[in-house]
């Protein structure tokens, strides 16, 4: 390898480093989760409270401590609840089979899927 090689590989490493740092600083935790199956909105849950969801009868959503994870699945291979607890804006658990998807997001709606009530 040349010196040139060296430098540039340092280079992309530092920035590489850089970035990755600069990423977890910026991450934001969410308020809530929002759980849609068939590409249709189930629900929308709260992060801040304790609470235990049955999905359409084939999947159980946890939520506890600011944090949200799939304890149980019908499907056969069982990787929605091996993808572990979510509480970063923008992560999911997707289970294919029973076709759930669970995200984080910042908003902050009611229970009842509402932003606001108005008179």
């Amino acid at each position: 390898m040349k010196k040139a090689d060296i430098k540039l590989i340092l280079i992309v490493g530092v920035l590489c480093a850089i970035f990755f740092i600069w990423r977890i600083c910026t991450q934001s935790t969410g308020k809530t989760v929002v759980v849609q199956v068939n590409g249709t909105t189930w629900g929308t849950y709260s992060l801040s409270r304790d609470q235990t969801i049955e999905i359409n009868g084939t999947n159980v959503l946890v939520i506890k401590d600011g944090e949200a994870y799939m304890s149980e699945a019908s499907c056969p291979d069982g990787l929605c609840i091996s993808q572990g607890h979510i509480s970063i804006v923008g992560t999911m658990i997707v289970c294919l089979p029973n076709r759930v998807v669970v995200q984080v997001t910042e908003d902050d709606a009611n229970e009842d899927g509402l932003d606001a009530v108005t008179g």
